[in-house]
């Protein structure tokens, strides 16, 4: 979800479109932008939390040192302004407000309309940062409703919002009745608010067992069906676990390749050997996340012998006897291994 965030973000769903099918004239009718945010147990445990969030990735998060979602769009507000005085973009995005028909959360968060219309690239952030975490669950979709009108008047008129981790709803520290509301709040706030309802498509991923734990209520709420039958195959999609290591090692490649220098891409899967990636996935749970979490941890360890390649001796020898502490986990410097930003 990261990565497809990024890219649509990185020219506003132009690239995207045209591996689709469509052309550039699509793009440029309906430019899009993408969020990101995920529930957990500890942070993030309502709907209203996890809007909050997105809209913090949008004003906080860099690719590759370059200019945030919300940089990105102040300067598509000045070009179609052709203004770039803070006063200016905040009418604009006052009248991008009004000009939404139907019904609302309220009016928007007028101190982050001004943030973001700053020209100060770091205003935002910093008006967010401030906001208590009480705050944040109560008026998250306030800040979500903001942005997107603030979107809306920089000429975006789709927004993917791509949510991770729903299935933490699910937990057993989650009460039941805190559940049934928050997936309630899915249909009030995401399906029947504008300018939500308008702009947003919510893409979400849950584990089986959750979405057994979630079904009633979301049903109750009258939300779109997440069932794996034929009639919603436009609509879910099913991951299996890797079956082998062929599947293994199909996934390491866009990681590897990624990774890699031009000079260094005369092997896919460089510096890992075939039977280096059968030992990987013969030590992992077939999840995509502990194959890619082992390699990591490989490619750390390996780095620090200087080896010029990773043979299924070097992964037994690093990874050591299951259930011994690995070389890889004694070396370890710590923060090297932090896979929370991605």
């Amino acid at each position: 979800m990261q990565h497809l965030t990024r890219r649509i973000n990185s020219d506003f769903g132009r690239t995207v479109y045209e591996e689709v099918g469509l052309d550039a004239s699509d793009a440029e009718e309906v430019p899009i932008c993408s969020l990101f945010t995920s529930f957990d147990t500890v942070h993030v445990r309502s709907l209203g939390a996890a809007l909050f969030a997105a809209v913090e990735y949008a004003v906080k998060f860099r690719a590759e040192g370059g200019p945030t979602l919300a940089g990105q769009l102040r300067t598509r507000l000045v070009e179609r302004m052709g203004d770039s005085d803070v006063k200016a973009l905040t009418k604009a995005v006052a009248d991008s407000h009004r000009a939404v028909r139907g019904r609302t959360l309220g009016p928007p968060d007028d101190k982050l309309i001004v943030a973001l219309c700053d020209e100060e690239p770091h205003a935002a952030a910093d008006y967010l940062t401030k906001i208590s975490p009480i705050s944040r669950s109560r008026n998250g979709a306030v800040h979500m409703a903001t942005f997107l009108v603030f979107a809306a008047a920089a000429g975006i008129k789709h927004v993917l919002l791509c949510c991770d981790q729903l299935e933490d709803l699910a937990s057993t520290t989650t009460a039941k009745s805190k559940r049934d509301l928050e997936v309630a709040r899915f249909r009030d706030v995401i399906v029947e608010t504008l300018p939500m309802a308008d702009m947003v498509t919510l893409i979400a991923t849950m584990h089986p067992r959750a979405s057994l734990a979630m079904k009633n209520a979301w049903v109750l709420a009258d939300l779109p069906s997440f069932d794996l039958t034929p009639g919603n195959r436009f609509s879910t999609v099913e991951l299996p676990p890797l079956h082998d290591a062929a599947q293994a090692a199909q996934l390491l490649k866009r990681y590897l390749a990624a990774a890699a220098t031009e000079s260094r891409q005369r092997d896919d899967l460089h510096p890992f050997t075939a039977d280096a990636v059968a030992r990987l996935f013969e030590r992992s749970a077939r999840k995509p996340r502990d194959v890619l979490r082992t390699a990591h941890n490989v490619l750390v360890a390996a780095s620090g012998q200087n080896l010029s390649s990773i043979t299924g001796s070097d992964v037994e020898s690093i990874l050591g006897l299951p259930g011994q502490q690995s070389a890889a986990a004694q070396n370890e410097i710590p923060g090297t291994l932090d896979w929370s930003r991605g």
